[in-house]
């Protein structure tokens, strides 16, 4: 019973498709040829490319800025571990009674 429910629907939807391909007219040679020679080529406009070469000096010129703030980061982490481990020694040594 399925299997001719699926022969069905695909016997409607071959002669459907094919009374729409019938309905379309046939474009001639010359229309196709004069459609894809008036249609616009799509380029980037040399603004769109002047500005990002701008951004890009922008942002290269950023780059010390950026590689100094992540330096003082790291030593400032450093700091902060070297802090901790020294407050450790002495936390341990006060327990020990030897300070």
């Amino acid at each position: 019973m399925a299997c001719i429910a699926v022969r069905a629907a695909s016997q409607l939807s071959v002669t459907k498709a094919a009374r729409v391909a019938s309905a379309r007219p046939a474009l001639s040679a010359s229309r196709v040829a004069l459609r894809k020679a008036s249609a616009p080529s799509p380029r980037l406009s040399s603004g769109v490319a002047t500005q990002a070469g701008v951004e890009i000096a922008q942002l290269a010129g950023e780059a010390g800025f950026i590689a100094g703030t992540a330096f003082t980061m790291i030593g400032i982490t450093l700091v902060g571990l070297a802090m901790g481990f020294v407050l450790l020694r002495v936390e341990s040594l006060v327990e020990e009674g030897k300070l």
